[in-house]
């Protein structure tokens, strides 16, 4: 008997190699199927998993399918963008944006949005290598640089779901470093200041109330560092140093104290020379070191490293470190925030 069961297993094997197909509930599968099912009265059961189980499957294979009971919907695995896409989708009415090349202060409503309008679900996949960075708005007469994120989401309705799948970078401006104080004004000394505060670091991301927002994130999530605040001084005889750069995208530092060369009578319109140092700049995820004094004048503070605050300068009448740059910023109470950390990911920076 044993010898008779192990000829049938033999031949089985044969067959199905030779042929390649298997028929389940028929004897002959069609010719261009590895697998064919019939009934008229079974079904096929995939693997019912919830959506935790499903992300703690390790390397999924590209094409895997599950069962999510979360979703109550079949999912499958993209190997192309390492995440898992449900086919109840396109139901929901998902539009996916790919952004593939480095960009700054991105208004995801009017780059993108507004041309699918009533849209409502949005998977944005922010691929390996490019970098988001937030930047600013210059406001004329009065001199004010008013920071934007690097993605924001103002302007989107109440009730929009967003998922971002970050592979790259979405990170805040430096904040500069604060200037050290000015010295030695002409007649009526109004031409003099005090040490400068440190410029805050940029936000990563901006949404506003109602905006529910997920992210998956494979790179890095951060604020810019603030500045170092400007370096004090006891007396007119000393200089203060220039505060370091802040970490984040394109860091610089600012400059150290000055004396005047020659001044006009009673006008500011003077030429300088610098005596104290400058602020050194900072790197993409460390701020710079502050510029140090002269003739007993204080140091820069140090630019804050990735969603950090810069240190204040050192002296009397330093500068203030810069407020650090968040990694998600909400302009209201947003229905809900949630980074997933995978891979290596990195978010730095407060969410709120």
């Amino acid at each position: 008997m044993r010898k008779i069961i192990s000829s049938l297993c033999f031949s089985l094997l044969i067959v199905l190699s030779v042929n390649a197909q298997v028929g389940i509930g028929t004897n002959a599968p069609h010719a261009k199927a590895a697998l064919e099912i019939k009934s008229t009265d079974k079904g096929v059961l995939f693997p019912r998993m919830t959506t935790a189980q499903r992300d703690a499957i390790a390397d999924p294979p590209q094409g895997l399918h599950i069962y999510n009971t979360d979703e109550e919907c079949l999912n499958y695995y993209t190997s192309l963008f390492h995440t898992w896409v449900g086919y109840c989708d396109g139901v929901k009415n998902f539009v996916t944006i790919k952004i593939t090349a480095n960009a700054s202060a991105i208004d995801f409503y009017n780059t993108y949005a507004k041309n699918y309008p009533g849209t409502k679900n949005f998977i944005i996949i922010v691929q390996s290598g490019v970098t988001l960075a937030s930047g600013g708005t210059f406001i004329p007469g009065i001199g004010l640089v008013i920071p934007i994120p690097a993605l924001t989401f103002t302007g989107m309705a109440s009730g929009t779901s967003i998922k971002i799948i970050n592979y790259g970078n979405i990170v805040g401006a430096t904040g500069s470093g604060g200037n050290g104080p000015k010295v030695g004004a002409n007649s009526f000394n109004d031409c003099a200041y005090d040490a400068a505060n440190g410029n805050a670091g940029g936000d990563a991301i901006g949404t506003t109330a109602g905006i529910s927002i997920t992210v998956d994130n494979y790179g890095i999530i951060a604020g810019g560092g603030g500045g170092g605040g400007g370096g004090g001084r006891n007396s007119v005889s000393e200089y203060g140093g220039g505060g370091g750069g802040g970490a984040g995208f394109a860091p610089g530092g600012t400059g150290g104290g000055t004396t005047i060369l020659s001044c006009f009578f009673n006008t500011c319109n003077c030429v300088f020379t610098r005596i104290a140092q400058n602020g050194n700049p900072g790197l993409f995820t460390t701020g710079g070191t502050g510029g140090a004094g002269a003739s007993n004048g204080g140091a820069g503070g140090n630019g804050g490293g990735l969603g950090l605050a810069g240190q204040n300068g050192i002296g009397t009448n330093a500068g203030l470190g810069g407020l650090p740059g968040r990694a998600v910023f909400s302009n209201g109470v947003a229905s809900g925030i949630i980074i997933n950390n995978l891979n290596g990911g990195q978010v730095f920076g407060v969410v709120q």
